[in-house]
């Protein structure tokens, strides 16, 4: 398998989980970390970038 195919199904993924856990956060609003928001800020951040990159990463040369 490729890497251009292989990016993309993992990004997809990474889509899927995404939207599964937003629509658990709004299920249960009373879920929490047990860190600060910092942190979890940060997290999510990163994890969309690296999902960005990882769709992208097939069209870039």
């Amino acid at each position: 398998m490729s890497f251009k195919k292989k990016s993309r199904i993992i990004a997809l993924i990474m889509l899927i989980a995404a939207v599964v856990f937003f629509v658990f956060s709004i299920t249960h609003p009373t879920s929490s970390f047990p860190w600060s928001n910092t942190i979890t800020y940060f997290i999510y951040a990163v994890y969309i970038f690296i999902m960005v990159v990882l769709f992208v990463a097939p069209y870039r040369k």
